[in-house]
């Protein structure tokens, strides 16, 4: 296997995703963060608001990488 292909596969393997599932992954993982960091920026100007929104995005983030304690 040439470096590049290793390079470019390796992390694909260690997670046992093919491309698009990786890339699905990692964009809905995206959009999740960018919607949070929204809810953070509100709660920043209006404390009052969403007091648990960077909780609840890291407990959604953790819970699509299968880490659900």
């Amino acid at each position: 296997m040439s470096a590049l292909c290793r390079l470019f596969m390796g992390h694909l393997n260690d997670v046992n995703m093919n491309w698009f599932t990786h890339l699905f992954t990692a964009w809905s993982m995206a959009a999740m963060f960018l919607l949070g960091s929204a809810r953070l920026l509100v709660h920043g100007l209006l404390p009052f608001v969403d007091d648990k929104a960077g909780q609840n995005t890291v407990a959604r983030v953790r819970r699509r990488m299968g880490h659900d304690d």
